[in-house]
């Protein structure tokens, strides 16, 4: 399985990642199949983090892609399909270097 973005877009949607971490001070982990990453809360972070996860479940669908909020703090956490955690570690590998 493997990401269906395509070459052009691949840079601006890093950008915007990018962008996101250094406003938002993400901390990430990875506990077996699941990426947990916590924003600290701010101006457009949680609709920021909505959007590009919206796009993010047309590229990468073979993982679960949710975005919530707890005590005004957005959390993503991306999970891989059971029986299978080794898909999500090469996004946690991203997240984890840019954050």
């Amino acid at each position: 399985m493997a990401c269906t973005l395509g070459a052009d877009d691949g840079p601006s949607r890093l950008q915007r990642w990018q962008h996101l971490h250094q406003i938002a001070a993400p901390t990430a982990e990875l506990i077996g199949g699941e990426l947990e990453v916590r924003y600290q809360p701010g101006p457009q972070v949680l609709a920021e983090l909505q959007d590009l996860v919206a796009e993010e479940r047309a590229c990468c669908a073979f993982v679960c892609w949710t975005v919530t909020e707890e005590r005004g703090q957005p959390i993503l956490r991306v999970t891989a399909p059971v029986g299978a955690p080794h898909l999500v570690e090469p996004i946690a590998a991203l997240f984890m270097t840019t954050g």
